[in-house]
């Protein structure tokens, strides 16, 4: 079994449910006080794992990519779940792919009213970060594409089939994605006033939500690692999201528009992961020992379940990078031993509705077979400048 191609952040359990019912969960395992949940990529043979914060923000999730990349060495890390929308032209249930994610509370300033000193000003300045050209280009044209049109349309089709929310309250059109500027704070953002105020900084911000700013941080210090961050639109910001959020399912459950926003979502992500040409940073590729150890067994120092690497059922998972190289090394050493050779090794947004043209338009909101490489994070500058706003917002 090779390490896993993707690691997926999920900030809340409720959206883990949603993620749940799309992908084929394979068991889950415990490492250093946080849960993994192992899944394969439809129509590949690879697999991702996930992790669920339960709960909102940049640092957790900053320290959930962290802990991703340096556990399973994943060459990409994607974050998912609900977003608000801020462009009228975005529906609910439609879905946002960043083509920029916008951390608008670093460095910002605040200041007294001139006219109201019980009041403030909140000047934006910013950090922006980009996924990469390659990435970018691909979710882009990925609609457009001979090898990929059909995929696209297919995922929009089947993501209205399957929406769960009751009659009555059904979106009439099929969902589409969005290429867009997303932005990423630690506000739960209820005010016109304040998407006003981040419209201000950015008029291209297609949604709003509350991790992708501490992911992007977190990545962009390891220059072998990509982020990509996808959200289903749940609402719009609104002050008062009862009638939202009061929406019920099929089955009278609540949340309705959550969960389809959520499924399109994680239905999308894999859709493009599993496509022709998917652009996959470089990574280690080592196989993982088989260990036909269920979790109730005994491992090798007594303790049930007990395995060397995090056991998901009957496998052994990842490895640290310096384990795994180990063991392949004395891999090669046996084969030399055995037949005198040694065992070579290979070396502004844009809606993307299916068939159509390009517009400007939450609350939560191949196995490449190379050798290892070495792990140490490199420090790379690869985001936009800081810029500070001085058209401040008053709130």
């Amino acid at each position: 079994m090779n390490l896993p191609r993707v690691g997926l952040i999920v900030p809340l359990r409720e959206e883990f449910t949603y993620v749940a019912s799309v992908l084929d969960i394979l068991g889950d395992t415990e490492e250093n006080g946080r849960v993994y949940h192992r899944f394969v990529i439809p129509g590949t043979q690879d697999t991702g794992i996930l992790t669920v914060v339960h709960d909102m923000g940049l640092t957790n999730g900053a320290l959930a990519a962290h802990d991703l990349v340096s556990t399973f060495h994943v060459p990409l890390i994607a974050v998912i779940g609900t977003a608000a929308a801020l462009d009228k032209d975005i529906r609910l249930g439609d879905v946002v792919i960043a083509s920029e994610i916008i951390d608008y509370l670093h460095a910002a300033k605040a200041t007294e009213d001139t006219d109201d000193p019980s009041r403030i000003r909140i000047s934006i300045a910013g950090t922006h970060w980009k996924p990469s050209a390659p990435l970018l280009s691909y979710v882009q044209n990925f609609p457009d594409r001979q090898a990929t049109r059909r995929k696209a349309e297919e995922w929009s089709t089947a993501a209205l089939g399957r929406c769960r929310i009751e009659p009555g309250s059904r979106p009439e059109k099929a969902p589409v994605y969005h290429v867009g500027h997303v932005a990423s704070g630690d506000v739960v953002v209820g005010s016109e006033a304040f998407i006003a105020l981040l419209k201000n900084h950015d008029r291209k911000c297609a949604a709003v939500e509350m991790e992708a700013g501490g992911a992007a941080l977190s990545v962009y210090q390891n220059d072998k690692v990509e982020l990509m961050v996808i959200r289903g639109v749940s609402d719009r910001a609104e002050k008062n999201k009862t009638a939202t959020d009061e929406t019920l399912d099929i089955d009278g459950a609540p949340n309705a528009w959550r969960g389809y926003a959520v499924r399109n979502a994680t239905a999308l992500l894999m859709t493009l992961l599993a496509g022709p040409g998917f652009p996959w940073r470089e990574a280690p590729r080592l196989p993982v020992p088989y260990e036909p150890r269920t979790p109730a067994s005994p491992g090798a120092n007594g303790t049930p379940g007990a395995s060397s690497g995090a056991s998901f059922g009957t496998a052994a998972m990842a490895l640290p990078a310096g384990a795994a190289a180990a063991l392949a090394a004395a891999a090669v050493i046996r084969h030399h031993h055995r037949d005198g050779t040694p065992e070579q090794t290979g070396a502004g947004h844009v809606s993307r509705s299916p068939g159509d043209t390009d517009t400007n338009a939450d609350e939560r909101h191949d196995g490449s077979g190379q050798p290892a490489v070495d792990h140490q994070p490199q420090l790379t500058d690869h985001h936009g400048p800081v810029t500070e706003q001085h058209d401040p917002g008053l709130f």
